[in-house]
């Protein structure tokens, strides 16, 4: 019994820290001073050595604009990084939403 619950406790602590999830939190746009881009843009020590282990940080919610700028500037670290719901934008860089719904359009991205 006792090695059962190691062993979950064990699976727990390894799947928590294998991937780091950030919301959105409903925010149209990240902004350019806000802690997801300067982890981006600024990565710690830490999540460097992270990265360096194989693990890959879940960024959700960034418009598309945001994606393309971020993989062109951290070329190096894609390999670590998975974007999901990304915001579709206009050509003026608005997000788009959907006329029925009235929700922001977000990209296909085979996550289902």
């Amino acid at each position: 019994m006792k090695a059962q619950i190691l062993k979950a406790l064990a699976t727990c602590l390894v799947v928590s820290m294998s991937q780091n999830v950030f919301a959105a939190s409903g925010q149209a746009t990240h902004k350019p001073d806000g802690w997801l881009m300067k982890m981006i843009y600024q990565p710690s020590p830490s999540l460097l050595r992270r990265e360096a282990r194989g693990f890959v940080n879940i960024y959700d919610g960034f418009t598309d604009t945001q994606v393309d700028e971020i993989l062109d500037r951290q070329f190096e670290r894609i390999g670590h990084m998975m974007f999901t719901r990304m915001k579709i934008t206009s050509t003026s860089g608005s997000v788009l939403k959907d006329p029925v719904t009235g929700k922001d359009m977000v990209a296909d991205d085979g996550c289902d």
